[in-house]
């Protein structure tokens, strides 16, 4: 009898996760909640001349989150990142992405999104700011990167 009522319950707790996946899934397609994004992997080291933070390799990967959009939080010093799309003098497409920074720590990895109305189609051309700050928030190094929406 217990054994029988153990089994029952499993059943109906699968039958349950399963229709929640299923209104999901479908929701999902309806109202398009995944949104691209962009992942950036940013491998920084230390100039030798003056000590600033530099930038040793960036790697990008396209991706799809759920998400509400906005800001990160401020946590200085760190490193952050914001996309424009075709021009420097172009207006954010995206919000700011950071990481707080550690000393010694060499990777760092960032994901962008984007503004609910911006959405990247393939051949658009993100001009990336990446930004060094330091513990107040004064900027300590400034490079850009560009990136080819596939």
């Amino acid at each position: 009898m217990k054994k029988n009522t153990v089994i029952m319950a499993v059943i109906v707790i699968a039958l349950i996760i399963g229709a929640v996946y299923v209104s999901l899934d479908k929701i999902g397609s309806t109202v398009n909640i995944w949104k691209p994004a962009l992942k950036l992997t940013i491998s920084t080291g230390v100039n030798e001349s003056d000590g600033s933070p530099i930038i040793t390799n960036i790697t990008f990967e396209e991706t799809r989150v759920i998400y509400k959009g906005a800001d990160a939080p401020v946590d200085f010093p760190d490193i952050s990142v914001i996309a424009r799309n075709e021009s420097l003098l172009s207006d954010p497409v995206s919000y700011w992405a950071s990481e707080h920074r550690v000393e010694g720590k060499e990777k760092y990895t960032l994901t962008l999104t984007f503004r609910d109305s911006f959405t990247p189609k393939t051949g658009d051309l993100l001009i990336l700011t990446i930004r060094f700050t330091g513990n107040r928030g004064y900027i300590l190094g400034k490079n850009t990167a560009f990136y080819e929406w596939k």
